[in-house]
This record gives C-alpha cells, sequence and structure tokens, in this order.
C-alpha cells in the first residue's frame, strides 16, 4: 500500500468505530425485543462504517458531531435497562401470595378459628 492511500485514524474514527462495535454487541443483550436489536445492529453497523469510510479519506472535510458521540451510551444504557430494568417489576403469578395461599395461617383462614 502506498502512504497515499494509508488510514489516518483520529480519535474521531477509533471512537467512532468503536461505539460502533459496542453498539453492536449490545444488540446481543438478552431480554431485547427483535426491534430492540436491529436498531442496535444498524446504528452500530453505520457508525463502524462511517468511522472507517472517513478514516481512509485522503480529500474532503468530514464532520463528526457531538451527538453522534453521545448516541452510543445512551443506546446501550436504554438496551440494558430493557433487558434487566423491568425484572423488578414483574407480579407474581395468581395465588402465589395473599391471605388464601395455602400454609398461611392467617386471619380468615379456614381451621384456625378466625
Amino acid at each position: 500500500m502506498s502512504s497515499s492511500t494509508s488510514a489516518h485514524w483520529s480519535a474521531y474514527e477509533i471512537f467512532a468505530v468503536l461505539s460502533g462495535i459496542i453498539l453492536i454487541g449490545a444488540a446481543f443483550v438478552p431480554g431485547n425485543s427483535v426491534k430492540n436489536r436491529a436498531w442496535a445492529v444498524l446504528g452500530g453497523i453505520f457508525l463502524t462504517c462511517y468511522g472507517w469510510y472517513v478514516a481512509h479519506q485522503t480529500t474532503g472535510t468530514f464532520q463528526f458531531p457531538v451527538v453522534i458521540f453521545l448516541i452510543p451510551p445512551g443506546a446501550v444504557i436504554y438496551l440494558l435497562v430493557k433487558a434487566f430494568g423491568n425484572s423488578g417489576d414483574r407480579n407474581p403469578p395468581p395465588g402465589a401470595s395473599g391471605p388464601g395461599t395455602p400454609g398461611s395461617h392467617g386471619p380468615g383462614t379456614p381451621g384456625t378459628g378466625g
């Protein structure tokens, strides 16, 4: 390869590629919907390809808006919350708790005189 076609890797290109790879990896966290997985993979592919493309340019001006660096961490946090954040909000199955549960001897339970 000649020096005119070598890549120029600055912090912007490196962060874009790493963010894309992390976003693709976050798509495979268990518990996410197919829609969330698809958006994570598409966003990750876009960031990875854009960072690679810009790093290999020899002419022209390319911009990396600040929001491009805020979206990947936000998306990863969103995916993790969607996958693991709702685990404590689930209601127990019917009959799993309450005064009528077998084995409880609270008021109103048959055979206790209450």
